[in-house]
């Protein structure tokens, strides 16, 4: 898991630097706002080294589903996010906003 994470977070640092050198920092930031969510679901997913199948069938909500909120293209009820928090033992929050990578921080999923 931890070599995974590290390639993960190398490819997101250069894009992130990819994007500032052609200005595009704005952009950068709303897509990592918009994909904050599906990268909270695989890292919960892939920190018990459970495949998609082995989440859904965990959480009771469908493995197309699973694949769709991993890829950024759902929009899941608060039921269904709740369904995949308590098969991973954790619970649904508000979290406190996050400072602009611009100030220096870097951004990180964060789960309650």
């Amino acid at each position: 898991m931890a070599k995974r994470k590290n390639e993960f977070d190398e490819f997101m640092k250069d894009v992130e630097k990819e994007s500032a050198a052609a200005g595009e920092t704005a952009a950068f930031e709303a897509y990592g706002e918009h994909f904050r969510l599906a990268t909270q679901v695989i890292r919960l997913r892939k920190e018990r080294n459970w495949t998609q199948q082995q989440l859904a069938k965990a959480s009771g909500v469908q493995q197309s589903e699973i694949s769709r909120i991993e890829r950024g293209q759902a929009n899941p009820t608060f039921r269904t996010l709740q369904q995949i928090a308590q098969s991973v033992k954790k619970t649904i929050g508000f979290v406190d906003a996050v400072p602009s990578p611009r100030a220096g921080a870097r951004r990180q999923a964060t789960t309650a």
